[in-house]
């Protein structure tokens, strides 16, 4: 049985990057992902919120992957596009699939030994202690570890771990459709985001990677081919001659409010970064699985694998990115505005930037 000193679960952003920062630290490292590709199939749009981590980011693989600075990031009405509110702080739109890619593959030249195709399937214990998991592969059937990091993602509350080990209620997860459209009616460096009374109109957000080129997502095939044909809204007309290049899955939970984190984020030697552990955002993932790793490479070189040492990373998470969670659907509730929320944001990660990701390079 491979033996190791910390086990990742889930080759998302927040997982691939607590395997490169525990790699970095001079753990040895398994990284499992339960899909064949790495940033497949593309959960999300790729908007990395305003902060020192996303600058950092773009800095060091700016060249690598393709991305877009947001010079204006617009809250309209639905139905008749008048502009609510604007932001100038809307971030950056990369192509997360290669994001992932890249950060992966930074985690394999620090020695993260990676394993495409193999979910973890269960946690083995000793004395209330996980020493391994079991997973689905005949490859690595089991693995050996000191601490475990899960990343499983927004299943986690479904029908994942967070729900399996009692971290929260379990909730369902609602199915919904991503399309990548060529020849929509947007313009590069600019997001798009409309509200309104109308369920099939609300939260629409076209996250532009060019122009005419976003990423918009839908609840079913149905809903995008009747809002295609509408002639009563600022949506419909944005997307009326547009054509997809890319159509994938996406999910969110259906229960409790989206993206707060659970009260525990710990649970003996396993922790909880990005969805996972109820929060949500790329940036904000990447920033969990690096206080996570940082914590448990610590305590693994200390021998102090204790419940103490661990909770260092749900306070290390609580006094930056807990005073700005990613409330994406109550933003405006929560702190007045968008631009509000992504200053707080920004105030609340100041200073953590992505400096593995320099190191590994």
């Amino acid at each position: 049985m491979p033996d190791f000193n910390v086990i990742v679960i889930g080759g998302g952003p927040a997982g691939c990057y607590a395997a490169l920062t525990a790699a970095l630290k001079g753990c040895r490292v398994a990284l499992f992902e339960e899909h064949g590709a790495i940033g497949w199939p593309r959960h999300d749009p790729g908007w990395l919120m305003e902060s020192d981590f996303a600058e950092s980011v773009i800095h060091v693989l700016g060249k690598s992957v393709p991305w877009a600075k947001v010079r204006e990031y617009k809250v309209c009405r639905g139905e008749s596009g008048e502009v609510i509110e604007t932001s100038t702080r809307g971030g950056y739109i990369a192509r997360r699939d290669l994001l992932e890619k890249e950060i992966a593959a930074s985690a394999v030249r620090a020695g993260v030994s990676l394993f495409l195709k193999t979910k973890v399937v269960g946690l083995i214990r000793k004395e209330e202690k996980v020493v391994a998991v079991e997973t689905s592969s005949s490859r690595i059937p089991k693995a050996e570890g000191e601490i475990v990091i899960c990343a499983d993602g927004i299943k986690s509350a479904g029908h994942g771990f967070a729900a399996r080990e009692g971290l929260c209620e379990p909730a369902s997860v609602r199915p919904g459709i991503s399309y990548l459209l060529a020849n929509a009616d947007v313009s590069a460096g600019v997001i798009e985001h409309f509200l309104s009374p109308d369920p099939l109109l609300n939260y629409k957000t076209f996250f532009t990677h060019g122009d005419g080129l976003s990423i918009l997502g839908f609840p079913s095939y149905a809903a995008f081919d009747e809002l295609k044909e509408r002639t009563d809204n600022a949506v419909s007309h944005k997307i009326r001659n547009a054509h997809p290049l890319e159509v994938s899955g996406f999910s969110r939970t259906s229960s409790g409010k989206y993206a707060q984190h659970f009260k525990n984020m710990v649970k003996g030697n396993v922790l909880f970064v990005g969805d996972a552990s109820g929060g949500a955002g790329n940036i904000h993932g990447m920033i969990q699985g690096q206080f996570a790793a940082t914590v448990a490479a610590s305590a693994i070189k200390d021998h102090d694998i204790t419940a103490k040492r661990l909770s260092e990373y749900q306070e290390q998470v609580l006094r930056t990115l807990g005073k700005a969670p990613f409330f994406y659907f109550s933003a405006r509730e929560d702190f007045g505005s968008f631009h509000q929320w992504f200053r707080e944001v920004e105030e609340a990660t100041k200073g953590i930037s992505a400096t593995e990701l320099e190191q590994a390079r």
